[in-house]
């Protein structure tokens, strides 16, 4: 996207509070300075503003009337979560990329004819892509990579908007995928791209496991293994050396701790902390869920 923005070139002069520039779209808590960021409540707002990455905000029309101190721009919008996307996708349209005529692949790959590679991606050395794989958009593989049959990577995540007529709208993420050295990608399994700059990221040396689906921006901590038909939702990240056990559910932008055991089965609808062994649905400390289990065999 272009260094600046003026915010008075997309939005009306009479919403805007302080009018400014931005340099990208992103989350509230944006890694990278001149964000423009949207939220549904005046907690949200309130966090977006002592966030020094963002530079405006997106808020609801009924926080008009709230005295901000600030000289960050903050627009009024009827449903800024619909503006940022209609946002989202015209700032897109006049994205363009320089595409080569083939991905970049390392030493030593090895690429079954049926799999599909964007011209965008990048593959390391010594990485085995198997068949039916299809890699799409601007997606990143390191050294010593395994990726199994017809895996998914940089697949389009779940959006779910409506434009005015009722119909779906169309959100295409303009982010990527970064697989780091040493993973293994079994089959099936799908990895959605990343809406904004910072990439949905599987760090080195983890296991994704059959038919498992990681969400959009999510980050995987190094060393940890995700078991077979787990969901990760988007923006979630899991510290290093996690487990998680088959079909288990981790909603979206949680923080799980370094070195937790989440048991098979789980749903997660909560931050963990470090070291922590959970477990049932909703899951809970693992040792009070087999306890409270127990009781209920007498």
């Amino acid at each position: 996207m272009a260094s600046a923005y003026r915010v008075v070139d997309y939005f009306p002069a009479e919403h805007i509070l302080n009018n400014g520039v931005f340099a990208h779209l992103d989350e509230i808590d944006a890694q990278t300075p001149g964000a423009l960021v949207y939220c549904q409540n005046l907690h949200y707002l309130q966090k977006a503003l002592a966030t020094p990455n963002v530079a405006c905000v997106l808020c609801p029309e009924n926080l008009k009337n709230e005295e901000f101190a600030t000289e960050k721009s903050i627009v009024f919008c009827a449903d800024p979560r619909t503006s940022f996307f209609r946002l989202y996708n015209r700032l897109s349209e006049d994205t363009e990329y320089a595409t080569a005529q083939a991905p970049s692949i390392g030493e030593n790959c090895t690429l079954h004819p049926s799999a599909v590679i964007s011209p965008l991606a990048t593959l390391g050395n010594n990485v085995e892509i198997s068949a039916n794989v299809v890699i799409e958009g601007l997606v990143e593989i390191g050294d010593d990579v395994y990726i199994g049959s017809n895996a998914v990577v940089g697949a389009e995540g779940l959006i779910t908007l409506r434009n005015d007529n009722g119909t779906l709208m169309v959100v295409k993420h303009q982010g990527g995928v970064r697989i780091e050295s040493g993973c293994q990608i079994l089959a099936g399994a799908v990895i959605a791209r990343s809406l904004f700059q910072q990439p949905t990221t599987i760090r080195e040396n983890c296991q994704i496991g059959i038919m498992t689906n990681i969400g959009h921006g999510a980050v995987i901590g190094k060393n940890s293994v995700i078991s077979g038909n787990t969901v990760i939702a988007g923006r979630t990240r899991l510290g290093t050396g996690a487990w998680v056990g088959a079909s288990c559910s981790i909603a979206q932008g949680l923080e799980i701790g370094d070195a937790v055991q989440i048991k098979m089965g789980s749903v997660v609808i909560g931050d963990i902390a470090p070291n922590s062994v959970i477990s049932g649905n909703f899951a809970i400390n693992h040792r009070a869920n087999m306890t409270a289990h127990l009781r209920k065999q007498k």
